[in-house]
């Protein structure tokens, strides 16, 4: 079966991180996440397989937003929201994506909004495609990256003991309860997971 080559690269921060843009560069704390999904038999062409693509990514979102204690890429106040840059070429065989997923504290609005905003442009600049959407400014408050996937309970004492999926080795909850009730979404990603690096040290 024909499978696509999957590249999520996952940034934010901790609170151990310096405050200054040392944290930056090679070593900038993230995680890389390797996919291997298979193509459904109806993805014979680029488009067909962009089609597919654009249904199967917002599958991976709960996975890669809540799978470590992640603060603001730029300002480190804990994460709350994940804002996404994709590049794909579902012209190659196999199809490949690289997907940027930043975790900020506000997506919409702000200085880490525009500091997002300019991350966008340099990447629509290197790959030659449209940049993303920019968020609206937003009145909603969404959940901690750094709670289950499932509940979202955002207290010290759950914070502190989440779990990761066994398997991937990524996605976090607070229980078994939790983690059953989520299998039936997150077992298509779990099942296309092929590597996990950490760069957090």
């Amino acid at each position: 079966m024909a499978t696509a080559e999957i590249l999520v690269i996952v940034y934010g921060s901790c609170a151990r991180d310096p405050e200054n843009d040392e944290r930056y560069g090679a070593e900038q704390r993230r995680v890389e996440i390797t996919l291997r999904p298979t193509l459904p038999s109806s993805a014979t062409t680029p488009a067909k397989r962009e089609q597919w693509l654009w249904t199967f990514l917002p599958n991976l979102a709960l996975d890669m937003k809540h799978n470590r204690n992640w603060r603001c890429e730029f300002c480190k106040n804990r994460a709350r929201e994940t804002y996404w840059m994709n590049a794909p070429w579902m012209h190659l065989n196999p199809p490949r994506v690289v997907s940027y997923v930043h975790h900020v504290c506000d997506a919409g609005a702000g200085p880490c909004a525009e500091r997002l905003r300019q991350i966008n442009a340099e990447v629509a600049r290197q790959t030659g495609l449209p940049p993303a959407a920019n968020l609206p400014p937003t009145d909603q408050v969404f959940p901690l990256s750094a709670s289950c996937a499932v509940c979202h309970n955002e207290t010290e004492k759950s914070r502190k003991n989440l779990k990761q999926c066994s398997r991937c080795e990524l996605t976090r909850y607070c229980g078994v309860d939790c983690q059953r009730a989520d299998w039936r979404r997150h077992k298509v990603c779990c099942a296309a997971v092929k590597e996990v690096k950490w760069h957090w040290t």
